[in-house]
Formats: C-alpha cells, sequence, structure tokens
C-alpha cells in the first residue's frame, strides 16, 4: 500500500491586523499630540561693545525679587501695581528698562514677568543678573 505524504498547504498571510495595529498607533499619537503653539518671549543677546563708552542709562530700574516681589526705581509694590506703574513711567516717555534678578528668583517667574511687562507696555527690556 503507497500512500502519499500529505502536503502542508501554504497559507496566505493576512495584513489585515498589521493594518489595523498601524492605524491604532497613528490614532494614538495623533490624540495624545498637542499641536499648540506657546507663548514666546524673545530674548536678544548682549552686544560686544568698548568698555570706554559710556552708554545711556535705563529710564527704568526693576528689581525682582523672593517670592514674586517687584521694586520698580526703588519703590516696593505688587506685581499688578508694579506693572500699572511701568505703564503710567512709559506714557511719561520711558522707553528702556532693566530688570535685575536676585539669585533666588527661579526662571520661571523671570519668564513669568518678562511676559507681563511685554503685555502691559513697550518697553524695550534689558535682563542683568
Amino acid at each position: 500500500m503507497r500512500i502519499k505524504p500529505v502536503g502542508k498547504k501554504r497559507r496566505r498571510l493576512s495584513l489585515t491586523s498589521l493594518i489595523d495595529v498601524i492605524f491604532l498607533l497613528l490614532l494614538f499619537f495623533m490624540l495624545s499630540s498637542t499641536f499648540t503653539r506657546f507663548a514666546e518671549v524673545d530674548i536678544a543677546a548682549g552686544r560686544a561693545g568698548n568698555p570706554v563708552e559710556t552708554t545711556k542709562a535705563p529710564d527704568i530700574f526693576i528689581r525682582l525679587g523672593e517670592g514674586g516681589s517687584w521694586k520698580v526705581n526703588g519703590a516696593a509694590l505688587a506685581a499688578d501695581d508694579a506693572i500699572a506703574e511701568l505703564a503710567r513711567l512709559e506714557e511719561m516717555g520711558a522707553k528702556t528698562a532693566v530688570l535685575v534678578v536676585r539669585n533666588d528668583v527661579t526662571s520661571q517667574e523671570l519668564v513669568d514677568a518678562l511676559e507681563r511687562i511685554s503685555r502691559a507696555c513697550k518697553l524695550q527690556v534689558a535682563v542683568a543678573g
């Protein structure tokens, strides 16, 4: 008696489940991504200059201290009052300001202060440490 070996039938590879997985991954990454644009703060680098040159003093001196305390031209003010004072000084003709930060001020507090100043007035602000 002669028995033929049963040949294995090649089964076709189904790509349906692979396509489903790729689609789900694409959907996941699209939904978990954020496409918002965060606020930007312009920070310009300082210019190299001759140390003998005398530069014009800034119109406004702002000191940012611990816990969000502000001093504008030596007067201690709350943050909202400081912004109002900056707007008043700008109306009186001030164009430049220097923002000095203390060692205990975080970078987030600095960025928040720069954003508040840029929203309230059009002063040219330089940051000093």
